[in-house]
């Protein structure tokens, strides 16, 4: 079973676990993504089902993703489908199945009846009259006759529509947001492509129609341009997400929400540079996870997928020294800080919302500075009542004292 599922499990990066085990068990252990993956038999390779790996701490990562979107990014792999819907895979994998469909629909030269407008030697039954009598007062026009014509052709109006979609799925894997490994991938066939159609003759179009006569390759070629007019996705595949890019990207989404709420200034990851004569093994920059400011406020903002909101009547030295290294980052990023008024924030994940003060005093020069833990529940049904309760944390009043 392991051997037959290897590449999938080694997708997520789940191992084997060294338990002792009874007859027909088996114990794996995970790492540090969440995430989902098919699984097949081990003989004849038949779909057997899906392995989930969900949060540390029990929450449903597939649900909440449905509340943050495109502002976290997920690692698809294409060569492992899921059976089922699952989360959506970005649109650029449906762009690059709609170019592989486009070149063999083109190679098959799809045809359709067009009629057109030409100037012939001689007059048919579709001759346009009206026209001809405006035109034939000039000799040089007297055997020049506007007639409408049945051709058949490649370039007809569903072909240029097509060739909309097309134009979509080039820009859409050529932008910055497909990874470059995509967009390198897709570069030779895009350069065959992009110089094959006319954009001033494509059809902008909301859906394309299918029609019963349509050949399967045109069907298949017409169902993926709806999925990308439509910004959907025909087929899942296995995804993962690391756990701890996973907070920091929600905690980020729910403050972003707040500052917009008061008008205020909202930073993600800015760099802090690191200059001078260093050591090879020196950083480079220090990048805070979140800055919100206004009027005289800054909120310095870390988060940190760690479980010690679980565990707030524990104390172990692994707790005390994870949290001092967390506790002196955020102080860290606090120094950069001109404003008078500022408060670090540590978010943690936690079973409900909590809050707690504290101060850090120096008794050499009397400063203080304000560090406040926030544990975060990782619950869809939070979602609205942890907003409201960060905004009556994050404030910038006038009035309010400087802590």
């Amino acid at each position: 079973m392991l051997a037959r599922n290897k590449k999938a499990l080694d997708f997520l990066e789940i191992t084997r676990s060294e338990r002792e085990v009874s007859a027909g068990e088996l114990y794996v252990r995970t790492s540090r993504y969440a995430g989902c993956v098919p699984i097949v038999e081990p003989e004849k390779g038949l779909h057997l089902g899906n392995i989930s790996v969900g949060g540390r701490f029990g929450e449903d990562i597939s649900e909440l993703l449905s509340i943050i979107g495109d502002f976290v990014p997920i690692e698809f792999n294409k060569e492992l489908e899921l059976q089922g819907n699952f989360v959506k895979p970005p649109l650029y994998f449906e762009c690059q199945h709609f170019i592989d469909q486009y070149l063999v629909a083109k190679r098959y030269r799809w045809r359709k009846f067009d009629n057109i407008q030409r100037i012939e030697r001689q007059p048919t039954a579709s001759t346009q009259w009206d026209k001809y009598a405006l035109r034939s007062f000039d000799p040089g026009n007297t055997l020049k006759y506007l007639n409408k014509s049945n051709v058949l052709t490649c370039d007809h109006p569903e072909w240029n529509q097509l060739n909309y979609v097309l134009h979509i799925a080039i820009k859409e894997i050529l932008s910055t947001s497909t990874p470059n490994r995509s967009r390198q991938a897709y570069r030779g066939k895009i350069a065959l492509l992009e110089n094959s159609y006319d954009k001033l003759r494509m059809k902008q179009v909301d859906q394309v129609r299918m029609h019963m006569s349509d050949p399967v390759v045109i069907k298949e070629l017409k169902t993926t341009a709806n999925n990308i007019l439509q910004n959907q996705s025909s087929k899942s595949y296995a995804w993962r997400i690391d756990y701890a890019e996973f907070f920091e990207r929600y905690v980020q989404f729910i403050i972003k929400k707040v500052a917009q709420s008061k008008g205020a200034r909202f930073h993600v990851n800015p760099k802090y540079g690191i200059s001078g004569n260093k050591p090879t093994w020196a950083l480079r920059y220090l990048e805070p996870d979140i800055i919100v400011e206004a009027n005289d406020y800054q909120y310095i903002i870390d988060a940190k997928y760690k479980a010690h909101l679980y565990n707030t009547d524990s104390s172990t030295d692994e707790l005390k020294d994870t949290f001092r290294a967390d506790l002196h980052q955020v102080l860290a990023y606090t120094a950069f800080s001109g404003s008078r008024k500022k408060c670090a924030i540590i978010a943690y994940p936690a079973g409900k919302f909590m809050k707690r003060d504290m101060n850090v005093n120096n008794p050499l020069n009397g400063y203080s500075c304000k560090v406040t833990l926030i544990g975060i529940p990782l619950r869809k049904s939070d979602f609205d009542d942890v907003i409201t309760k960060l905004s009556e944390i994050i404030k910038f009043d006038k009035e309010e004292k400087t802590t």
